[in-house]
């Protein structure tokens, strides 16, 4: 038994009274995370050169990749990288609070050169080294590939990081609050680890047998950091075929790597029968949520993703359950209070963003709804119903605060593009009274305020992580490849294939599937070019996610708890005005 449990049981044995009030706090305490309100905060908005309706905190001709992951800090620092620029060099964006700016253009490298989507740090919690990171792949010369890590402040003294020896790319790079980076290194002579760099150390936690030739596991798939540098990772032990042989891990610089789950090719009372080729989501209390498929009594595939607490799995959402008609097949996010933000199709088909803590399912925006803008009253929506309204993955923070891109519209004319715009979706958490000072119209007993209690896409230039073997594989923003037969893989209903990036990846030993050096992805749909504004990516590509949220902060100074949370003490309370008069009247 836990040293808090001992603690637990001898308060338990002294008084029936006491004992009585203990018992009722342990079955009032809420298991789960309450779910927030949300609305949303425009940051930016991208347009076309020559679009009358013009673009907001960045110049038009600037325009963001189809596929992305944007980070969002505690105090709410987002940022993100253009792939297509006036210059004709790829940038970065950041700010705060609906207001920022491009802080970084890439310097003349090559035509090739790429910028992965950035990690990102509190300002709060500033160190020399920086509080933004991303990685930089394709240069001419290939000294100038590599990790760059700014200050925001002082974006133009940046500092080259090249680790591990041998490494030609750095793939779902995350920066974490510790000042840690963790990534995928993939080496020029095949192979891959996941790699954690420091500030003055560094370490491999674990390779592929081509860059280790003890190793157990054929392939990593990409990567997710939290703040007590652990990463969570799919790995594959052997090749698939009629089943897929795949752990999901969190690994340690110290210790052993943890399990998470298997597939049910190496446990066979296992409920997942394949992982997701995109990241897991991991917080720092080791929560993991990831996506997969399970297949059903007559054998069709179901997109499920799966909650572990770390003992045991648990269903939050699934094709076909409730609300949720399809998932989407892009990474996950989670906070330290369970909150989980995913991409889903609902019954009516319309692509939505979703937050559930497992209990409760809430939407944070849909398709088709009217949001606030800096032109007024605007539509999340797309000219063409097909195309994908919403752009890579979302992000949440500790405050349960939502980061997320999507396509923009006038109310009443989605043949009018008003370009893509990038929010914050601002949790809000409803006051609720505590049932026992306060009646309807009273204030609620927890106090006032609404605070809720206390992957990176490697973008163009970077390896989507297919797995190894023969099946077919496409790099998020490229037409899926379809494969054997006619229907495009990782489409509705099948079988998930690609990670994060653009450069093809059919796995070890496999040829490329889309060509090598691609224009910056622009969603399902052909790769934008100057002159055209990439689409949202919302199909069967694939994109990694970045690294989870810090630790809480209170921010605003509010009640740090929720009204829920304060009802088991007042119980307690109650039940001691209760002794305290049998007491008197005995």
């Amino acid at each position: 038994m836990s040293v808090a449990g001992r603690k637990r049981s001898a308060r338990a044995s002294q008084v029936r009274g006491r004992a009585l009030a203990l018992s009722v706090l342990t079955l009032a305490t809420p298991a789960w995370a309450e779910v927030p309100d949300y609305t949303l905060e425009l940051q930016a908005r991208t347009n076309l050169l020559g679009n009358a309706s013009g673009a907001y905190n960045v110049a038009p001709g600037n325009l963001l990749a189809g596929s992305l992951q944007i980070p969002l800090t505690d105090d709410g620092q987002i940022a993100f990288r253009l792939a297509i620029t006036p210059e004709g060099r790829q940038a970065v964006w950041w700010g705060k609070d609906g207001a920022g700016q491009r802080i970084y253009v890439l310097p003349d490298l090559g035509e090739d050169a790429r910028i992965s989507d950035p990690g990102l740090r509190s300002q709060s919690n500033l160190i020399s080294h920086g509080n933004l990171a991303f990685a930089v792949t394709g240069a001419a010369s290939a000294s100038q590939n590599g990790i760059y890590r700014l200050n925001v402040a002082s974006p133009d003294d940046v500092r080259i990081e090249r680790a591990p020896i041998g490494a030609s790319n750095w793939s779902s790079l995350q920066l974490n609050e510790a000042d840690v980076i963790g990534f995928r290194a993939s080496y020029g002579g095949g192979g891959q680890s996941y790699f954690l760099l420091g500030s003055g150390w560094a370490s491999t936690l674990v390779s592929d047998n081509i860059a280790d030739s003890s190793s157990p596991y054929s392939f990593l798939y990409s990567p997710r950091l939290n703040d007590q540098a652990q990463i969570a990772g799919v790995v594959d032990r052997a090749s698939g075929s009629a089943e897929f042989f795949q752990e999901l891990r969190i690994f340690n610089v110290t210790i052993e790597s943890q399990l998470v789950a298997q597939t049910r090719g190496l446990d066979a009372n296992s409920p997942v029968y394949r992982f997701a080729s995109v990241q897991p989501a991991l917080n720092n209390q080791g929560q993991v949520a990831f996506l997969g498929t399970a297949r059903d009594a007559s054998g069709r595939n179901v997109t499920t993703l799966w909650f572990w607490d770390g003992t045991e799995l648990r269903v939050i959402a699934q094709d076909g359950l409730g609300e949720i008609r399809q998932l989407e097949f892009f990474p996950p996010d989670i906070n330290d209070s369970g909150l989980v933000v995913f991409r889903a199709f609902d019954a009516a088909n319309l692509r939505a963003v979703w937050v559930s803590d497992g209990q409760a399912l809430k939407r944070v925006v849909s398709e088709h709804d009217i949001v606030t803008s800096d032109l007024g009253p605007a539509r999340i929506d797309q000219e063409t119903p097909s195309n994908p309204v919403f752009a890579g993955s979302p992000s949440i923070n500790e405050r349960g605060d939502v980061a997320l891109a999507a396509g923009l519209a006038p109310p009443d004319n989605d043949q009018e593009e008003w370009g893509t715009a990038v929010f914050i979706a601002r949790a809000s958490f409803p006051q609720t009274d505590g049932g026992v000072d306060g009646g309807p119209g009273e204030d609620p007993d927890a106090g006032p305020g609404t605070d809720p209690d206390g992957g990176t896409d490697g973008g163009p230039g970077e390896d989507p992580d297919a797995g190894p073997g023969t099946d077919p594989d496409a790099g998020p923003g490229e037409d899926p490849d379809a494969g054997p037969g006619t229907d495009p893989d990782a489409g509705p209903g099948e079988d998930p294939d690609a990670g994060p990036g653009t450069d093809p990846d059919a796995g070890p030993g496999g040829a490329p599937d889309a060509g090598t050096g691609a224009d910056p992805d622009a969603g399902p749909g052909a790769d934008a070019g100057p002159g055209q504004e990439p689409e949202p990516d919302g199909g069967p590509s694939q994109d990694a996610g970045t690294s989870p949220p810090p630790p809480p902060d209170g921010g605003c100074g509010c009640q740090s708890s929720s009204p829920s949370a304060l009802l088991p003490w007042m119980l307690a309370g109650l039940m001691r005005v209760v002794m305290g008069r049998r007491r008197k009247d005995a």
